[in-house]
């Protein structure tokens, strides 16, 4: 049986590795459109990588429909932390829609501090970066890239979550195509 083009390419695609982050941003209401009170917008990401050394950069891709993508913008800060082997709950807890308990600083469940950029710092996984906005890039795709400058970086013992480790896939051809 002959491989449409839509499945040869969705089967290449599934061949590119991808992690799981969670990217997190806040900002003032008075700046959003979408808020009248302080934001904090938080959410499961598999796509984003280093793409410079020197400055050190990362690029995330967000959907342009979502909360993310305006809070990163306004604020022009985000952290990004990425999971580790243990952390596999809170990929489906940041895939829902965000929960922020400002009394008790946390978001989703998971406590947070104020980054040096502004952006919430989770209290979780193996390696934070806090990254100021470097740069955008809008296409017609249905997620825009941001472009940080990585402004300081943590990191703790562990292994990197990849989307092998799970059963969860965020990659190959939309079922819209």
């Amino acid at each position: 049986m002959d491989q449409s083009p839509n499945s040869s390419l969705d089967n290449a695609l599934k061949q590119l590795t991808y992690g799981f982050y969670i990217v997190a941003t806040r900002k003032d209401g008075h700046d959003l459109k979408t808020r009248s009170e302080d934001w904090i917008s938080a959410a499961t990401v598999s796509w984003a990588t280093q793409s410079s050394f020197d400055p050190p950069l990362i690029t995330i891709a967000i959907q342009k429909d979502s909360d993310v993508n305006e809070t990163i913008q306004k604020a022009q800060s985000f952290s990004l932390t990425v999971l580790g082997k243990n952390d596999e709950a809170l990929i489906k807890k940041f895939a829902q829609q965000t929960e922020v308990d400002y009394g008790a600083h946390s978001v989703n469940g998971i406590s947070y501090t104020e980054g040096e950029t502004g952006a919430p710092v989770l209290d979780c996984g193996i390696a934070t970066l806090e990254c100021k906005l470097e740069d955008a890039l809008t296409t017609h795709g249905d997620h825009i890239l941001f472009v940080g400058k990585v402004i300081k970086a943590t990191s703790k013992d562990g292994q990197p979550i990849t989307e092998m480790d799970t059963r969860k896939h965020y990659e190959g051809v939309s079922p819209r195509s």
